[in-house]
């Protein structure tokens, strides 16, 4: 039986934050060596896919996008091993990956069951508090050794994929090893292909683009945050429990109980940079009126309107200690961010 590892989301953030992190940890790095490393890329011949070369020589890039899905589909069915960090809320390519394990372990009935280890997020653990203010003492913080599926509405966030590889993991006929794994708000510049964090990219475009410092609601909800080179050892850990036959559990918090993040000041602080950079005309932050929240429907409420509190019980439990979140905070990092996007964002414009 071939041991091929596909990897979807590479480049990314995330998935090129972990290559970093693997190739500082001798044990994981020895076993995945063992493997032989496809990559699902838009352009083999671009920057990135030229850097993924040299961050991890020997990969295979196989071109192709999300939608590729028989692509997907036939690279899942000759892999051992599979990590998707691209997208937690693509279904049809997620199905074309179970589809495909599950080939697999019908051609291989006696062999062992596939690995599919998937990056989700914490905000299917939504409150949807749409922005209001929720008294302290009702406010929960949920543990990754009591997380269960069914404990929360499926109109939040990630629930329908994830429901699907759940539904994957307990099937009787040709079952696989499924683990999905919840990192918070994830920040700070990254040591991958990809060094900037999503959050900020998403709400410094999004502020430019409205012309407002915006939140979901009057901006009263927090999330908890994660260091992305913490996020990095997370996945480390869990590759080797996995891989080592120790990881049965199926859900992951790469999360800690650091000081969450709320909404509110989070945009007063970007709009002030914004603003001093002559990019936002009106620096005070106000709720976004509907034309805008309206473009990213429910959905959006339940990622960035409501509070999204976790705890990485099983990790910690394992030895796991979030040691960047402890030394470089959220603020410390925000200002660095906004201004290396800002950087990028005017050299993209000249």
């Amino acid at each position: 039986m071939s041991s091929q590892f596909f990897f979807l989301g590479a480049t990314g953030y995330i998935g090129s934050q972990f290559l970093e992190s693997a190739k500082r940890d001798a044990a994981l790095y020895a076993i995945l060596k063992e493997f032989n490393l496809v990559a699902l890329v838009r352009d083999p011949e671009s920057a990135k896919s030229k850097q993924l070369q040299e961050v991890w020589p020997g990969v295979v890039l196989v071109k192709g996008t999300l939608d590729d899905l028989s692509l997907i589909e036939e690279q899942a069915r000759n892999s051992a091993l599979i990590f998707n960090a691209a997208n937690a809320d693509h279904e049809p390519s997620i199905k074309a990956i179970i589809t495909g394990l599950q080939k697999r372990s019908a051609d291989h009935p006696s062999g062992p069951k596939p690995l599919y280890i998937h990056t989700s997020g914490l905000g299917i653990l939504s409150d949807n508090s749409r922005g209001e203010k929720v008294p302290t003492e009702r406010l929960v913080y949920h543990s990754d050794t009591t997380f269960k599926l069914e404990d929360f509405p499926p109109t939040n966030p990630h629930h329908s994929p994830d429901s699907i590889i759940h539904a994957a993991r307990v099937q009787k006929e040709n079952p696989i090893r499924a683990i999905s794994v919840y990192p918070g708000a994830v920040y700070g510049l990254g040591e991958g292909i990809t060094p900037d964090a999503l959050l900020p990219r998403l709400f410094v475009s999004l502020y430019v683009q409205t012309g407002v410092a915006g939140t979901w609601g009057p901006g009263h909800n927090a999330l908890s945050v994660i260091h992305i080179k913490d996020v990095g050892t997370a996945f480390v850990k869990i590759f080797k429990l996995a891989l080592e036959g120790k990881a049965q559990d199926v859900y992951f918090i790469a999360d800690d109980k650091a000081e969450p993040v709320v909404a509110k000041p989070f945009a007063e602080e970007i709009g002030k940079i914004l603003h001093a950079h002559d990019l936002l005309k009106d620096p005070e932050h106000k709720p976004f009126p509907e034309a805008v929240t309206n473009n990213f429907g429910e959905i959006g409420w339940g990622a960035f309107g409501g509070n999204l509190r976790g705890i990485p019980d099983r990790l910690k439990a394992e030895g796991w200690e979030p040691t960047e979140t402890a030394k470089l905070s959220f603020w410390d990092s925000l200002p660095l961010e906004v201004e290396h996007f800002v950087a990028t964002y005017k050299a993209s414009r000249t």
